[in-house]
């Protein structure tokens, strides 16, 4: 009876001392903390009642109307536009393109200037020296 008391005493005593250290770290918290805990709890946003209602004789969907020669001068301009042209080259033509820029950079690549097997064993063999355990 008297160790489950003792083991009482000693388990408050050490919850009392998380309690204070907690409390430090909240005094000593940074200022973006305050606001983090708003967001987290989810407080500061507003309620669904609080949306606006739209107002009576407008209409969100109304579209803009324009005059068919309105509509076919955007047209034209859009068509005539150097930007709106498609592709001037053929699929042939790309591709051979593309085959040529490949071998220019191809044959602009320097050749590999890797480490041989024998030279990594030689470094290795520097490095490997004993060491001292415990």
């Amino acid at each position: 009876m008297r160790a489950a008391i003792f083991v009482t005493f000693a388990l408050l005593t050490g919850c009392a001392g998380s309690f204070e250290r907690v409390a430090a770290m909240r005094a000593q918290a940074p200022e973006w903390y305050e606001a983090r805990k708003v967001e987290f709890r989810g407080e500061g946003y507003p309620s669904l009642s609080s949306v606006p209602v739209a107002v009576p004789g407008t209409n969100p969907l109304a579209k803009l109307e324009l005059s068919e020669a309105e509509v076919n001068a955007a047209l034209e301009r859009f068509n005539n536009d150097p930007r709106a042209e498609g592709a001037v080259e053929t699929p042939e033509e790309m591709r051979a393109w593309a085959l040529e820029v490949k071998r220019a950079v191809e044959g602009r690549l320097p050749a590999p200037d890797f480490l041989t097997d024998a030279e990594v064993e030689e470094i290795k063999a520097r490095f490997n020296v004993p060491r001292a355990r415990l």
